[in-house]
Protein backbone atom coordinates (compact mmCIF):
# COMPACT_ATOMS: atom_id res chain seq x y z
CA UNK A 1 0.00 0.00 0.00
CA UNK A 2 1.40 3.40 -1.01
CA UNK A 3 0.73 6.86 0.32
CA UNK A 4 0.65 8.43 -3.15
CA UNK A 5 -1.77 11.33 -3.29
CA UNK A 6 -4.36 11.08 -6.13
CA UNK A 7 -2.79 14.19 -7.65
CA UNK A 8 0.42 12.20 -8.25
CA UNK A 9 -1.34 9.03 -9.43
CA UNK A 10 -0.14 7.55 -12.71
CA UNK A 11 -2.96 5.98 -14.71
CA UNK A 12 -3.10 3.83 -17.84
CA UNK A 13 -1.96 5.31 -21.14
CA UNK A 14 -5.30 4.80 -22.95
CA UNK A 15 -7.37 6.41 -20.22
CA UNK A 16 -4.76 9.12 -19.84
CA UNK A 17 -5.02 10.04 -23.53
CA UNK A 18 -8.84 10.14 -23.55
CA UNK A 19 -9.06 12.26 -20.40
CA UNK A 20 -6.31 14.57 -21.66
CA UNK A 21 -8.10 15.07 -24.98
CA UNK A 22 -11.29 15.91 -23.10
CA UNK A 23 -9.48 18.71 -21.30
CA UNK A 24 -8.19 20.03 -24.64
CA UNK A 25 -11.73 20.12 -26.07
CA UNK A 26 -12.87 22.17 -23.09
CA UNK A 27 -9.83 24.43 -23.49
CA UNK A 28 -10.24 24.86 -27.24
CA UNK A 29 -13.23 27.23 -27.23
CA UNK A 30 -11.28 29.65 -25.06
CA UNK A 31 -8.14 29.17 -27.13
CA UNK A 32 -10.14 30.21 -30.19
CA UNK A 33 -12.14 33.05 -28.64
CA UNK A 34 -9.26 35.28 -27.52
CA UNK A 35 -7.46 35.30 -30.93
CA UNK A 36 -10.74 35.84 -32.77
CA UNK A 37 -11.80 38.82 -30.65
CA UNK A 38 -8.34 40.43 -30.76
CA UNK A 39 -8.03 39.93 -34.52
CA UNK A 40 -11.51 41.37 -35.08
CA UNK A 41 -10.85 44.35 -32.83
CA UNK A 42 -7.59 45.22 -34.62
CA UNK A 43 -8.72 44.32 -38.14
CA UNK A 44 -5.93 41.76 -38.54
CA UNK A 45 -5.59 39.59 -41.62
CA UNK A 46 -6.59 35.94 -41.91
CA UNK A 47 -2.91 34.97 -41.82
CA UNK A 48 -2.49 36.87 -38.55
CA UNK A 49 -5.51 35.13 -37.04
CA UNK A 50 -4.07 31.74 -38.03
CA UNK A 51 -0.82 32.76 -36.35
CA UNK A 52 -2.58 33.89 -33.15
CA UNK A 53 -4.41 30.57 -32.84
CA UNK A 54 -1.14 28.64 -33.27
CA UNK A 55 0.77 30.70 -30.70
CA UNK A 56 -2.13 30.50 -28.28
CA UNK A 57 -2.17 26.69 -28.49
CA UNK A 58 1.64 26.64 -28.12
CA UNK A 59 1.60 28.70 -24.92
CA UNK A 60 -1.48 26.95 -23.54
CA UNK A 61 0.41 23.68 -23.95
CA UNK A 62 3.65 24.93 -22.42
CA UNK A 63 1.84 26.61 -19.53
CA UNK A 64 -0.29 23.56 -18.78
CA UNK A 65 2.79 21.32 -18.74
CA UNK A 66 4.57 23.76 -16.45
CA UNK A 67 1.67 24.00 -13.98
CA UNK A 68 1.06 20.25 -14.01
CA UNK A 69 4.65 19.01 -13.75
CA UNK A 70 6.49 21.99 -12.27
CA UNK A 71 10.13 23.01 -12.61
CA UNK A 72 11.93 24.12 -9.43
CA UNK A 73 9.59 26.68 -7.79
CA UNK A 74 7.69 27.38 -10.99
CA UNK A 75 4.35 25.60 -11.42
CA UNK A 76 2.01 24.35 -8.72
CA UNK A 77 2.18 20.62 -9.67
CA UNK A 78 -1.57 20.10 -9.67
CA UNK A 79 -4.07 19.33 -12.48
CA UNK A 80 -4.35 22.84 -13.87
CA UNK A 81 -4.91 23.85 -17.49
CA UNK A 82 -3.58 27.21 -18.61
CA UNK A 83 -5.33 29.29 -21.23
CA UNK A 84 -5.44 32.81 -22.66
CA UNK A 85 -6.91 35.20 -20.10
CA UNK A 86 -9.97 36.60 -21.84
CA UNK A 87 -9.81 39.43 -19.33
CA UNK A 88 -6.63 40.67 -21.03
CA UNK A 89 -8.18 41.15 -24.49
CA UNK A 90 -10.01 44.44 -23.87
CA UNK A 91 -7.06 46.32 -22.31
CA UNK A 92 -4.71 44.94 -24.97
CA UNK A 93 -7.05 46.31 -27.63
CA UNK A 94 -7.04 49.72 -25.95
CA UNK A 95 -3.23 49.84 -26.00
CA UNK A 96 -2.94 48.64 -29.61
CA UNK A 97 -5.58 51.11 -30.79
CA UNK A 98 -4.05 53.95 -28.77
CA UNK A 99 -0.44 53.23 -29.82
CA UNK A 100 0.34 50.13 -31.89
CA UNK A 101 0.59 46.38 -31.57
CA UNK A 102 4.31 46.54 -30.73
CA UNK A 103 3.59 48.71 -27.68
CA UNK A 104 0.89 46.24 -26.69
CA UNK A 105 3.45 43.42 -26.60
CA UNK A 106 6.03 45.56 -24.81
CA UNK A 107 3.49 46.17 -22.07
CA UNK A 108 2.74 42.45 -22.02
CA UNK A 109 6.42 41.66 -21.46
CA UNK A 110 6.71 43.99 -18.47
CA UNK A 111 3.46 42.72 -16.98
CA UNK A 112 4.77 39.14 -17.19
CA UNK A 113 8.01 40.12 -15.46
CA UNK A 114 5.98 41.92 -12.79
CA UNK A 115 3.84 38.85 -12.19
CA UNK A 116 6.80 36.51 -11.83
CA UNK A 117 8.76 38.80 -9.51
CA UNK A 118 5.78 39.90 -7.39
CA UNK A 119 4.45 36.35 -6.93
CA UNK A 120 5.70 35.64 -3.37
CA UNK A 121 4.73 39.08 -2.06
CA UNK A 122 1.36 39.10 -3.79
CA UNK A 123 0.45 35.71 -2.34
CA UNK A 124 0.50 37.41 1.07
CA UNK A 125 -1.35 40.61 0.07
CA UNK A 126 -4.60 39.17 -1.30
CA UNK A 127 -6.58 40.82 1.50
CA UNK A 128 -6.29 44.15 -0.33
CA UNK A 129 -8.37 42.75 -3.21
CA UNK A 130 -11.64 41.66 -1.61
CA UNK A 131 -14.67 40.51 -3.63
CA UNK A 132 -16.08 44.04 -3.88
CA UNK A 133 -12.97 45.11 -5.86
CA UNK A 134 -12.54 41.94 -7.92
CA UNK A 135 -16.24 41.57 -8.72
CA UNK A 136 -16.35 45.14 -10.03
CA UNK A 137 -13.20 44.68 -12.13
CA UNK A 138 -14.33 41.43 -13.75
CA UNK A 139 -17.81 42.83 -14.46
CA UNK A 140 -16.22 45.76 -16.28
CA UNK A 141 -13.99 43.41 -18.29
CA UNK A 142 -17.02 41.57 -19.67
CA UNK A 143 -18.99 44.73 -20.43
CA UNK A 144 -16.06 46.43 -22.19
CA UNK A 145 -15.82 43.52 -24.64
CA UNK A 146 -19.50 43.54 -25.65
CA UNK A 147 -18.97 46.18 -28.41
CA UNK A 148 -16.21 44.01 -29.94
CA UNK A 149 -18.52 40.98 -30.06
CA UNK A 150 -21.32 43.14 -31.50
CA UNK A 151 -18.96 44.36 -34.21
CA UNK A 152 -18.18 40.78 -35.18
CA UNK A 153 -21.90 40.18 -35.72
CA UNK A 154 -23.11 43.38 -37.31
CA UNK A 155 -19.89 44.86 -38.69
CA UNK A 156 -17.74 47.71 -37.45
CA UNK A 157 -18.88 50.59 -39.65
CA UNK A 158 -22.56 51.61 -39.99
CA UNK A 159 -21.68 53.08 -43.38
CA UNK A 160 -20.39 49.75 -44.73
CA UNK A 161 -22.59 47.68 -47.08
CA UNK A 162 -24.42 44.91 -45.26
CA UNK A 163 -23.92 46.42 -41.80
CA UNK A 164 -26.38 44.84 -39.37
CA UNK A 165 -27.89 42.53 -41.98
CA UNK A 166 -30.72 40.30 -40.69
CA UNK A 167 -28.90 37.26 -42.08
CA UNK A 168 -25.76 37.93 -40.05
CA UNK A 169 -27.72 38.69 -36.89
CA UNK A 170 -29.85 35.57 -37.46
CA UNK A 171 -26.73 33.40 -37.78
CA UNK A 172 -25.34 34.80 -34.53
CA UNK A 173 -28.69 34.27 -32.82
CA UNK A 174 -28.66 30.64 -33.95
CA UNK A 175 -25.29 30.11 -32.24
CA UNK A 176 -26.62 31.69 -29.04
CA UNK A 177 -29.73 29.48 -29.12
CA UNK A 178 -27.62 26.33 -29.63
CA UNK A 179 -25.45 27.24 -26.65
CA UNK A 180 -28.58 27.75 -24.53
CA UNK A 181 -30.09 24.48 -25.80
CA UNK A 182 -26.96 22.51 -24.91
CA UNK A 183 -27.10 23.88 -21.37
CA UNK A 184 -30.78 23.02 -21.10
CA UNK A 185 -31.04 19.64 -22.81
CA UNK A 186 -27.49 18.19 -22.94
CA UNK A 187 -26.06 18.73 -19.45
CA UNK A 188 -23.16 16.35 -20.09
CA UNK A 189 -21.95 18.62 -22.90
CA UNK A 190 -22.21 21.88 -21.01
CA UNK A 191 -18.43 22.22 -20.83
CA UNK A 192 -18.39 22.07 -24.65
CA UNK A 193 -21.41 24.31 -25.24
CA UNK A 194 -19.44 27.06 -27.01
CA UNK A 195 -17.70 24.55 -29.25
CA UNK A 196 -21.03 22.92 -30.15
CA UNK A 197 -22.51 26.34 -30.91
CA UNK A 198 -19.62 27.19 -33.22
CA UNK A 199 -19.95 23.85 -35.04
CA UNK A 200 -23.71 24.28 -35.50
CA UNK A 201 -23.39 27.85 -36.76
CA UNK A 202 -20.60 26.87 -39.16
CA UNK A 203 -22.66 23.94 -40.49
CA UNK A 204 -25.55 26.28 -41.32
CA UNK A 205 -23.16 28.79 -42.89
CA UNK A 206 -21.69 26.01 -45.06
CA UNK A 207 -25.21 25.05 -46.17
CA UNK A 208 -25.84 28.69 -47.11
CA UNK A 209 -22.61 28.84 -49.12
CA UNK A 210 -20.93 31.33 -46.77
CA UNK A 211 -17.83 29.22 -46.01
CA UNK A 212 -14.88 28.56 -48.30
CA UNK A 213 -13.66 25.17 -47.08
CA UNK A 214 -10.96 25.16 -49.72
CA UNK A 215 -9.05 27.75 -47.68
CA UNK A 216 -8.52 25.16 -44.93
CA UNK A 217 -6.30 22.96 -47.12
CA UNK A 218 -4.38 25.88 -48.64
CA UNK A 219 -1.05 26.51 -46.98
CA UNK A 220 1.58 24.46 -45.17
CA UNK A 221 0.67 21.36 -43.18
CA UNK A 222 3.35 21.88 -40.56
CA UNK A 223 4.68 25.10 -39.10
CA UNK A 224 6.14 26.69 -35.98
CA UNK A 225 5.09 30.11 -34.63
CA UNK A 226 7.98 32.45 -35.31
CA UNK A 227 9.08 34.90 -32.60
CA UNK A 228 8.16 38.59 -32.97
CA UNK A 229 5.64 38.01 -35.73
CA UNK A 230 4.30 41.57 -35.33
CA UNK A 231 7.72 43.17 -34.70
CA UNK A 232 9.96 43.80 -31.72
CA UNK A 233 8.15 45.09 -28.60
CA UNK A 234 8.25 48.79 -27.82
CA UNK A 235 7.47 50.42 -24.51
CA UNK A 236 5.27 53.17 -23.11
CA UNK A 237 4.93 53.91 -19.39
CA UNK A 238 1.19 54.64 -19.36
CA UNK A 239 0.43 51.57 -21.46
CA UNK A 240 2.58 49.39 -19.24
CA UNK A 241 0.98 50.64 -16.03
CA UNK A 242 -2.52 50.05 -17.40
CA UNK A 243 -1.66 46.44 -18.27
CA UNK A 244 0.00 45.86 -14.88
CA UNK A 245 -3.33 46.82 -13.30
CA UNK A 246 -5.01 44.13 -15.38
CA UNK A 247 -2.25 41.71 -14.43
CA UNK A 248 -3.05 42.27 -10.76
CA UNK A 249 -6.68 41.37 -11.49
CA UNK A 250 -5.51 38.20 -13.24
CA UNK A 251 -3.18 37.38 -10.33
CA UNK A 252 -6.09 37.51 -7.92
CA UNK A 253 -8.06 35.29 -10.30
CA UNK A 254 -5.14 32.84 -10.48
CA UNK A 255 -4.83 32.73 -6.69
CA UNK A 256 -8.52 31.90 -6.44
CA UNK A 257 -8.18 29.15 -9.04
CA UNK A 258 -5.28 27.55 -7.15
CA UNK A 259 -7.40 27.48 -4.01
CA UNK A 260 -10.31 26.06 -6.02
CA UNK A 261 -8.23 23.23 -7.48
CA UNK A 262 -6.79 22.52 -4.04
CA UNK A 263 -10.32 22.04 -2.74
CA UNK A 264 -11.27 19.91 -5.78
CA UNK A 265 -8.35 17.49 -5.30
CA UNK A 266 -8.36 17.62 -1.50
CA UNK A 267 -4.85 19.00 -1.20
CA UNK A 268 -3.95 21.92 1.11
CA UNK A 269 -2.86 25.11 -0.66
CA UNK A 270 -0.46 27.60 0.96
CA UNK A 271 1.19 30.87 -0.07
CA UNK A 272 4.12 28.96 -1.63
CA UNK A 273 1.71 27.07 -3.91
CA UNK A 274 0.03 30.31 -5.00
CA UNK A 275 3.44 31.89 -5.64
CA UNK A 276 4.60 28.89 -7.71
CA UNK A 277 1.47 29.10 -9.86
CA UNK A 278 1.86 32.86 -10.35
CA UNK A 279 5.49 32.40 -11.42
CA UNK A 280 4.39 29.94 -14.10
CA UNK A 281 1.69 32.30 -15.39
CA UNK A 282 4.19 35.17 -15.38
CA UNK A 283 6.80 33.17 -17.29
CA UNK A 284 4.28 32.13 -19.95
CA UNK A 285 3.09 35.74 -20.26
CA UNK A 286 6.71 36.81 -20.82
CA UNK A 287 6.97 34.18 -23.57
CA UNK A 288 3.69 35.56 -24.96
CA UNK A 289 5.46 38.86 -25.65
CA UNK A 290 8.01 36.93 -27.73
CA UNK A 291 5.59 34.67 -29.58
CA UNK A 292 3.02 37.48 -29.32
CA UNK A 293 -0.13 36.14 -27.82
CA UNK A 294 -2.00 37.01 -24.58
CA UNK A 295 -1.82 36.98 -20.80
CA UNK A 296 -2.40 33.52 -19.35
CA UNK A 297 -4.35 32.15 -16.41
CA UNK A 298 -5.77 28.84 -15.17
CA UNK A 299 -9.11 27.95 -16.76
CA UNK A 300 -11.96 27.53 -14.30
CA UNK A 301 -13.92 25.26 -16.67
CA UNK A 302 -11.11 22.70 -16.57
CA UNK A 303 -11.13 22.83 -12.78
CA UNK A 304 -14.83 22.10 -13.01
CA UNK A 305 -14.04 19.06 -15.16
CA UNK A 306 -11.69 17.74 -12.48
CA UNK A 307 -14.54 18.07 -9.99
CA UNK A 308 -17.01 16.32 -12.30
CA UNK A 309 -14.79 13.44 -13.46
CA UNK A 310 -13.18 12.94 -10.02
CA UNK A 311 -9.89 12.23 -11.83
CA UNK A 312 -7.32 14.21 -9.87
CA UNK A 313 -4.06 13.11 -11.51
CA UNK A 314 -1.90 15.99 -12.71
CA UNK A 315 -0.58 13.73 -15.44
CA UNK A 316 -3.95 13.97 -17.20
CA UNK A 317 -3.59 17.72 -17.62
CA UNK A 318 0.07 17.25 -18.54
CA UNK A 319 -1.09 15.08 -21.46
CA UNK A 320 -3.62 17.80 -22.36
CA UNK A 321 -0.76 20.30 -22.45
CA UNK A 322 1.26 18.01 -24.70
CA UNK A 323 -1.70 17.62 -27.10
CA UNK A 324 -2.21 21.41 -27.29
CA UNK A 325 1.52 21.83 -27.90
CA UNK A 326 1.46 19.35 -30.80
CA UNK A 327 -1.64 20.98 -32.31
CA UNK A 328 0.16 24.33 -32.41
CA UNK A 329 2.51 22.88 -35.07
CA UNK A 330 -0.41 22.34 -37.49
CA UNK A 331 -1.46 25.70 -39.04
CA UNK A 332 -4.67 24.17 -40.40
CA UNK A 333 -6.08 24.42 -36.87
CA UNK A 334 -5.93 28.18 -37.24
CA UNK A 335 -7.21 28.05 -40.81
CA UNK A 336 -10.29 26.16 -39.60
CA UNK A 337 -11.05 29.06 -37.27
CA UNK A 338 -10.33 31.63 -39.97
CA UNK A 339 -12.99 30.28 -42.36
CA UNK A 340 -15.75 30.46 -39.75
CA UNK A 341 -17.95 33.48 -40.58
CA UNK A 342 -17.62 36.46 -38.25
CA UNK A 343 -21.31 36.41 -37.21
CA UNK A 344 -20.89 32.80 -36.02
CA UNK A 345 -17.81 33.71 -34.03
CA UNK A 346 -19.53 36.86 -32.81
CA UNK A 347 -22.54 34.95 -31.49
CA UNK A 348 -20.29 32.71 -29.40
CA UNK A 349 -18.11 35.64 -28.34
CA UNK A 350 -21.17 37.60 -27.22
CA UNK A 351 -22.17 34.86 -24.81
CA UNK A 352 -18.59 34.39 -23.66
CA UNK A 353 -17.93 38.06 -22.85
CA UNK A 354 -21.30 38.32 -21.13
CA UNK A 355 -20.35 35.24 -19.13
CA UNK A 356 -17.23 37.06 -17.96
CA UNK A 357 -19.44 39.91 -16.76
CA UNK A 358 -21.69 37.42 -14.99
CA UNK A 359 -18.70 35.95 -13.18
CA UNK A 360 -18.08 39.42 -11.81
CA UNK A 361 -21.73 39.83 -10.86
CA UNK A 362 -21.68 36.44 -9.15
CA UNK A 363 -18.70 37.59 -7.09
CA UNK A 364 -20.55 40.80 -6.23
CA UNK A 365 -23.54 38.72 -5.11
CA UNK A 366 -21.39 37.52 -2.21
CA UNK A 367 -20.83 41.14 -1.13
CA UNK A 368 -23.15 42.78 1.40
CA UNK A 369 -24.62 45.54 -0.74
CA UNK A 370 -26.88 46.56 2.13
CA UNK A 371 -23.68 48.06 3.52
CA UNK A 372 -23.57 51.58 2.04
CA UNK A 373 -19.76 51.38 1.91
CA UNK A 374 -19.86 48.48 -0.56
CA UNK A 375 -22.74 50.04 -2.47
CA UNK A 376 -20.79 53.27 -3.02
CA UNK A 377 -17.64 51.38 -4.09
CA UNK A 378 -19.52 49.36 -6.73
CA UNK A 379 -21.71 52.23 -7.94
CA UNK A 380 -18.93 54.81 -8.31
CA UNK A 381 -16.48 52.32 -9.85
CA UNK A 382 -18.98 51.03 -12.41
CA UNK A 383 -20.19 54.54 -13.22
CA UNK A 384 -16.71 55.94 -13.83
CA UNK A 385 -15.45 52.76 -15.46
CA UNK A 386 -18.27 52.56 -18.01
CA UNK A 387 -17.90 56.15 -19.23
CA UNK A 388 -15.44 55.34 -22.08
CA UNK A 389 -17.46 52.27 -23.07
CA UNK A 390 -20.79 54.07 -23.48
CA UNK A 391 -19.17 57.26 -24.83
CA UNK A 392 -15.83 56.49 -26.54
CA UNK A 393 -15.13 60.20 -27.14
CA UNK A 394 -15.50 61.13 -23.46
CA UNK A 395 -11.78 61.73 -22.82
CA UNK A 396 -10.70 63.10 -26.21
CA UNK A 397 -9.69 66.48 -24.72
CA UNK A 398 -7.15 64.83 -22.40
CA UNK A 399 -3.45 64.29 -23.26
CA UNK A 400 -2.80 61.14 -25.34
CA UNK A 401 -0.85 59.41 -22.55
CA UNK A 402 -3.73 59.97 -20.12
CA UNK A 403 -6.27 58.80 -22.70
CA UNK A 404 -4.58 55.41 -22.93
CA UNK A 405 -5.36 54.77 -19.28
CA UNK A 406 -8.69 56.60 -19.06
CA UNK A 407 -10.23 54.95 -22.10
CA UNK A 408 -9.84 51.51 -20.50
CA UNK A 409 -13.00 50.84 -18.52
CA UNK A 410 -11.23 48.04 -16.68
CA UNK A 411 -8.20 50.09 -15.67
CA UNK A 412 -10.13 53.13 -14.46
CA UNK A 413 -12.88 51.14 -12.74
CA UNK A 414 -10.43 48.80 -11.00
CA UNK A 415 -8.27 51.64 -9.68
CA UNK A 416 -11.33 53.50 -8.41
CA UNK A 417 -12.64 50.36 -6.69
CA UNK A 418 -9.24 49.65 -5.12
CA UNK A 419 -8.81 53.21 -3.81
CA UNK A 420 -12.37 53.50 -2.51
CA UNK A 421 -11.99 50.18 -0.71
CA UNK A 422 -8.94 51.62 1.10
CA UNK A 423 -10.54 55.01 1.80
CA UNK A 424 -13.96 53.84 2.92
CA UNK A 425 -12.73 51.63 5.69
CA UNK A 426 -15.38 49.99 7.86
CA UNK A 427 -16.13 51.90 11.04
CA UNK A 428 -17.85 50.98 14.26
CA UNK A 429 -20.77 53.22 13.32
CA UNK A 430 -24.05 51.61 12.44
CA UNK A 431 -24.98 51.27 8.79
CA UNK A 432 -27.26 53.96 7.43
Amino acid sequence: MTNTHPVDERIGAGRLAVLGLQHVLVLYAGAVAAPVVLAAGLGLSTADLVYLVATDLLLCGLGTLLQSLGVWQVGVRMPMVLGAAFTSVAPMLVIAQGHDIRTMYGSLLVSGVFMALAAPLFARLLRFFPPVVMGTAITLIGIQLVPVAAGMVAGHSPAAPGFGSPGAIGLALLVVLVIVAVHRFLPRLRQLAFLVGLLAGTAVAIALGQVNLGAVVQGPVLGFPEPFHFGLPSFDLAATLSLIIIQIVIMVECAGQVQAIGAAVDKPVGPSDVAASLRADGLITMLASVFQSFMYVTYAQNIGMVSVTKVRSRYVTAVAGAIALVLSFFPFMGRIVAVVPQPVLGGAALVMVATVAMVGIRILSTVDLQDNRNLVIVAVSLGIGLLPTVQPAFYTQFPPSAQLFLTSSVATGTVVAFLLNLLLRPTSQAKD
